[in-house]
Protein backbone atom coordinates (compact mmCIF):
# COMPACT_ATOMS: atom_id res chain seq x y z
CA UNK A 1 0.00 0.00 0.00
CA UNK A 2 2.82 2.42 0.80
CA UNK A 3 4.31 1.67 -2.61
CA UNK A 4 1.00 2.78 -4.12
CA UNK A 5 1.50 6.12 -2.37
CA UNK A 6 4.91 6.42 -4.04
CA UNK A 7 3.34 5.54 -7.39
CA UNK A 8 0.67 8.21 -6.98
CA UNK A 9 3.27 10.82 -6.07
CA UNK A 10 5.44 9.84 -9.02
CA UNK A 11 2.53 10.15 -11.45
CA UNK A 12 1.38 13.44 -9.91
CA UNK A 13 4.79 15.06 -9.91
CA UNK A 14 5.55 13.64 -13.36
CA UNK A 15 2.52 15.42 -14.79
CA UNK A 16 3.47 18.56 -12.88
CA UNK A 17 7.02 18.45 -14.29
CA UNK A 18 5.62 17.99 -17.79
CA UNK A 19 3.22 20.93 -17.52
CA UNK A 20 5.23 23.42 -15.46
CA UNK A 21 6.41 25.22 -18.59
CA UNK A 22 2.76 25.89 -19.45
CA UNK A 23 2.03 27.34 -16.01
CA UNK A 24 5.21 29.34 -15.38
CA UNK A 25 6.19 30.26 -18.91
CA UNK A 26 8.52 28.72 -21.38
CA UNK A 27 12.12 29.04 -20.27
CA UNK A 28 15.27 26.97 -20.33
CA UNK A 29 14.74 25.77 -16.77
CA UNK A 30 11.08 24.84 -17.13
CA UNK A 31 11.83 22.88 -20.30
CA UNK A 32 14.57 21.00 -18.42
CA UNK A 33 11.84 19.55 -16.22
CA UNK A 34 10.20 17.68 -19.11
CA UNK A 35 12.61 14.68 -19.20
CA UNK A 36 12.28 14.24 -15.44
CA UNK A 37 8.51 14.36 -15.86
CA UNK A 38 8.57 11.60 -18.45
CA UNK A 39 10.74 9.38 -16.24
CA UNK A 40 8.60 10.01 -13.15
CA UNK A 41 5.37 9.41 -15.04
CA UNK A 42 6.51 6.16 -16.65
CA UNK A 43 7.99 4.76 -13.43
CA UNK A 44 4.95 5.77 -11.38
CA UNK A 45 2.60 4.22 -13.91
CA UNK A 46 4.62 1.00 -13.96
CA UNK A 47 4.61 0.81 -10.16
CA UNK A 48 0.86 1.44 -10.08
CA UNK A 49 0.26 -1.33 -12.60
CA UNK A 50 2.56 -3.70 -10.74
CA UNK A 51 4.90 -4.29 -13.66
CA UNK A 52 8.62 -4.65 -13.16
CA UNK A 53 8.51 -5.63 -9.51
CA UNK A 54 11.02 -4.32 -7.02
CA UNK A 55 13.44 -3.17 -9.74
CA UNK A 56 11.00 -0.55 -11.04
CA UNK A 57 10.20 0.55 -7.49
CA UNK A 58 13.91 0.91 -6.74
CA UNK A 59 14.41 2.89 -9.96
CA UNK A 60 11.54 5.17 -8.93
CA UNK A 61 13.21 5.81 -5.59
CA UNK A 62 16.58 6.43 -7.24
CA UNK A 63 15.04 8.78 -9.82
CA UNK A 64 13.30 10.76 -7.09
CA UNK A 65 16.52 10.88 -5.07
CA UNK A 66 18.49 12.14 -8.05
CA UNK A 67 15.79 14.67 -8.96
CA UNK A 68 15.62 16.05 -5.43
CA UNK A 69 19.40 16.23 -5.15
CA UNK A 70 19.72 18.05 -8.47
CA UNK A 71 17.01 20.51 -7.40
CA UNK A 72 18.76 21.28 -4.09
CA UNK A 73 22.21 21.61 -5.67
CA UNK A 74 21.00 23.88 -8.49
CA UNK A 75 18.46 25.86 -6.44
CA UNK A 76 20.49 29.10 -6.62
CA UNK A 77 20.84 29.04 -10.40
CA UNK A 78 17.37 27.83 -11.41
CA UNK A 79 14.74 30.36 -12.44
CA UNK A 80 11.86 28.19 -11.23
CA UNK A 81 9.40 29.59 -8.75
CA UNK A 82 10.74 28.95 -5.24
CA UNK A 83 7.61 27.24 -3.93
CA UNK A 84 7.53 24.91 -6.94
CA UNK A 85 11.17 23.94 -6.50
CA UNK A 86 10.74 23.20 -2.79
CA UNK A 87 7.48 21.35 -3.45
CA UNK A 88 9.34 19.10 -5.87
CA UNK A 89 12.03 18.48 -3.24
CA UNK A 90 9.48 17.61 -0.54
CA UNK A 91 7.62 15.28 -2.89
CA UNK A 92 10.90 13.60 -3.88
CA UNK A 93 11.74 13.04 -0.21
CA UNK A 94 8.29 11.50 0.34
CA UNK A 95 8.75 9.21 -2.66
CA UNK A 96 12.16 8.00 -1.47
CA UNK A 97 10.84 7.49 2.07
CA UNK A 98 7.83 5.48 0.86
CA UNK A 99 9.93 3.29 -1.40
CA UNK A 100 12.36 2.62 1.45
CA UNK A 101 9.50 1.92 3.85
CA UNK A 102 7.96 -0.54 1.42
CA UNK A 103 11.27 -2.39 1.12
CA UNK A 104 11.93 -2.43 4.85
CA UNK A 105 8.54 -3.21 6.18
Amino acid sequence: MILGFAACLLVFTGIWHLTEWLMAGRSRDTLRLVPFGVVYLVLGWMIALGTGGWIVAALGGVAAGVGGTVAVVLRKTLTLRRWVLWSFVVIDVLIVASVLASFLG
